[in-house]
C-alpha cells in the first residue's frame, strides 16, 4: 500500500496529465523545497505570520488554529479573519484549471500558546471547468471558509473564481498522533480528530452545488485516491460543455523556473497502466536520481511505453511536455531548426519543435522510425553537457553575425543568438524492441547518452485479465487458484514467438464482450466464447503476428486450438490464417 504522500504525488501527476490533454495546467502552491517555508516565520504566540504584510497576501501555507483544549477539536481561522490568503500561482498564461495549496495546522493548547505541526498537513484542491482568465505570473488567491468563496487578485481587487470540484486531502492514517500537554495535562491528538475539525471549519460551494462542509479523502488509502480520481472525472463530465474563453491582453508568460523543484524526483506507480513491473519505475527514480536526464523505453510493442512516457513527463516538476512521433520523413530541420521561407522573398534561421519546446520535456514516440543520428546529431555535444554552434547566423545578410548555439544548461538572460533549456527540459523517448531490427539504428554514441529501461510484457499472464477484467467490473469474483485461462494460453502462445504487450489482448477482451457479452474468461470456453475468440483473433492478434516465421505460426495455432477446445472446420481457419501470416 502507498503512502499518503505518494498516493498525492500519483493524484496530482494523473490530474495534471487529465488537465493537460484538455490544454489545461494544474498549479501548486507552496510546494517547492519540502516543509522549509524559506524566510516566512509562524508566530506561535499568535498562531499567524511573524510578519503578516510579507506573508498573509500569498503565503507558503494555509494557516489553521486547531484548538484541542476542549472535548473536541475546533478548528478555525487565525485572528477572527473572515477570510485568508492560501497561496498564488501564476496564471499569466490562461490555462491554469486546478489549485493545490498546503494546510499547516497549529495545535492551539492554551490561550497565546500554538505549536506548529508539519507532521499533521492536509492539502486542499480546487478544480476549476476551464481556465482561469489570464492574470499575472504571480496572482495571490484568498478563500472564505464560511461562505465557499474562492478569490483571486486582479489589479488590486478581489474576483471571486467559480470551481467544480474542492477536496480536502488527509495525507496520513487517521490514527496517527501528536502529544501536547494542556494545562499541565497530557493530551493525545490524533490526525484524524484534526482532519475532521479542518473540514469542520471548512465550507464549498461547488458550481450548482450546495454550500457544505469540505469532503475529506484520506490518501493513506489506495482505494480512496482512486476514488478521488473518479470524482473529479465526474464533477468534470457533469459541469457540461466548456465556457467561451474571456478575450484578454495577457501576453503568455512562461512557468517561474522558481517553482520547479528537482532535488527529489519521484515517478509514482501509475494505477491506471497495468502490467508494468515495479522494476520499471525503480529504474527510471534510480536513473533522474542519479542524474541521467534522458530516459528510453523501449521493448515490445503494446506494453504502455507511450503512456508510461507521458506519465513520466507529467510527473516531472513542471508537468509540461510536448510529444512527437518519429518518422522518416524527419531531418534535422524538423527537430533542431533550419533556413526557411519567411515570406516576402526572405529567408530565416526557423527553430525546429525541440528548440521550441526547450523549456519542458520533448517525448519522442517510436524514435527508431527516424534517422536518429542524422535528425538529433546536432544535439551530441549538447546531450554530453558541452555547447554547440549550429551553422545557421542570427542575420542571414551578415556573414559576421553570431551563429547561434545550443546551451547544454539553463542560462539567465541568454543572448538573442543562445538558445538555453530550461530546468525541466529532458528527452524521453520510446522504442518498439520487434521494429529496431527493420528501422535506423542508434549510434552507441548517442545511446549511451541515455538511460535505458526495458519495458516488458506481465510475466503472469492469466493474473493480468484477471486484474484488467475487474476494473471493468467491480463485482467481478476473482477466479479461484490455478483456474484455466484459454486467453492467456493463447498469449503465452504468442510472446514464445513474438512477444507482445498488454495492449493488444485488452483490445481482444473488449472485442470479445461485445461479441459475447457476459463472456467467462476463465474456465472452458463455452460455444458463445469460442467463437467470439475466433472472431477477435482475427480482427486484433493476427495482424500483431505477420512476418513470424512457419513453425511458431503452427505451435500458436496448436495452442488456441487447444484453449478453446476448437475441432472440425474452425480448427482448420486457425492453422489456415496463422500460417497465412507466416513466412
Amino acid at each position: 500500500m502507498a503512502t499518503g504522500t505518494e498516493n498525492r504525488q500519483a493524484v496530482f501527476s494523473w490530474l495534471n496529465t487529465f488537465l493537460r490533454d484538455l490544454g489545461f495546467q494544474f498549479s501548486r502552491s507552496g510546494f517547492k523545497g519540502g516543509n522549509n517555508i524559506g524566510n516566512h516565520v509562524v508566530d506561535e504566540a499568535t498562531g499567524f505570520w511573524g510578519n503578516p504584510q510579507y506573508s498573509g497576501n500569498k503565503p507558503p501555507r494555509l494557516l489553521l488554529h486547531v484548538d484541542v483544549t476542549g472535548a473536541a477539536a475546533v478548528a478555525r481561522l487565525p485572528a477572527e479573519l473572515q477570510e485568508i490568503g492560501i497561496g498564488g500561482s501564476n496564471t499569466a498564461q490562461g490555462d491554469k484549471a486546478g489549485l493545490a495549496v498546503r494546510i499547516l495546522p497549529l495545535i492551539q493548547t492554551g490561550e497565546g500558546a500554538f505549536r506548529r505541526s508539519d507532521d499533521f498537513e492536509a492539502n486542499l484542491i480546487f478544480v476549476f471547468h476551464g481556465p482561469l482568465a489570464a492574470g499575472s505570473s504571480s496572482d495571490a488567491f484568498s478563500f472564505n471558509p464560511e461562505t465557499g468563496v474562492l478569490s483571486r487578485s486582479i489589479d488590486r481587487a478581489p474576483h471571486p473564481e467559480v470551481y467544480i470540484f474542492a477536496a480536502l486531502l488527509g495525507l496520513r492514517p487517521r490514527t496517527d498522533a501528536f502529544p501536547v500537554e494542556v494545562n499541565g495535562a497530557q493530551r493525545t491528538v490524533t490526525y484524524g480528530e484534526a482532519l475532521d475539525a479542518i473540514s469542520a471549519a471548512l465550507h464549498v460551494r461547488p458550481k450548482d452545488g450546495a454550500l457544505g462542509l469540505v469532503p475529506i479523502y484520506d490518501l493513506s488509502d489506495d482505494a480512496t485516491a482512486e476514488q478521488l480520481k473518479a470524482d473529479i472525472e465526474a464533477a468534470w463530465a457533469a459541469a457540461g460543455p466548456l465556457p467561451e474563453p474571456a478575450a484578454n491582453g495577457a501576453e503568455d508568460e512562461a512557468e517561474a523556473v522558481e517553482e520547479l523543484d528537482f532535488a527529489n524526483i519521484d515517478i509514482p506507480v501509475n494505477p491506471d497502466l497495468l502490467g508494468i513491473d515495479a522494476s520499471v519505475y525503480r529504474q527510471i527514480n534510480a536513473m533522474l536520481r542519479s542524474g541521467k536526464q534522458h530516459i528510453m523505453l523501449y521493448g515490445p510493442p503494446g506494453t504502455g511505453k507511450t503512456s508510461l512516457a507521458r506519465w513520466i513527463a507529467s510527473s516531472l516538476p513542471g508537468g509540461q511536455w510536448t510529444l512527437v512521433t518519429g518518422s522518416s520523413d524527419w531531418s534535422s530541420q524538423d527537430i533542431i531548426g533550419g533556413y526557411q521561407p519567411i515570406g516576402g522573398g526572405d529567408v530565416d534561421f526557423v527553430p525546429g519543435i525541440l528548440l521550441r519546446s526547450f523549456d519542458q520535456p520533448l517525448i519522442i514516440d517510436e524514435m527508431n522510425r527516424c534517422d536518429i543520428d542524422k535528425v538529433i546529431g546536432p544535439l551530441f555535444t549538447v546531450l554530453s553537457g558541452q555547447q554547440t554552434t549550429l551553422p545557421y547566423r542570427t542575420d542571414l545578410s551578415d556573414k559576421d553575425s553570431h551563429p547561434y548555439v545550443i546551451l547544454p544548461r539553463p542560462k539567465a538572460g541568454a543572448a538573442a543568438h543562445e538558445f538555453a533549456p530550461g530546468p525541466a527540459w529532458r528527452l524521453i523517448a520510446t522504442i518498439n524492441s520487434i521494429d529496431k531490427a527493420s528501422l535506423y539504428q542508434m549510434s552507441y554514441a548517442l545511446s549511451r547518452r541515455f538511460g535505458w529501461v526495458y519495458v516488458d510484457a506481465p510475466t503472469d499472464l492469466a493474473g493480468f485479465i484477471a486484474t484488467y477484467l475487474a476494473t471493468l467490473d467491480a463485482a467481478q469474483v476473482a477466479p479461484p487458484a490455478g483456474a484455466v485461462c484459454p486467453l492467456a494460453d493463447v498469449w503465452h502462445a504468442i510472446n514464445a514467438a513474438r512477444v507482445i504487450g498488454p495492449a493488444p489482448i485488452i483490445d481482444a477482451i473488449k472485442a470479445i464482450r461485445e461479441i459475447a457479452p457476459g463472456a467467462t474468461f476463465f474456465g472452458p470456453a463455452d460455444p458463445a466464447m469460442r467463437a467470439a475468440a475466433l472472431d477477435a483473433i482475427d480482427m486484433v492478434l493476427l495482424p500483431m503476428l505477420d512476418g513470424i516465421v512457419l513453425q511458431d505460426a503452427r505451435n500458436i495455432a496448436d495452442a488456441v486450438i487447444a484453449a478453446f477446445a476448437i475441432t472440425g472446420t474452425d480448427a482448420d481457419r486457425v492453422a489456415r490464417r496463422l500460417e497465412g501470416v507466416a513466412i
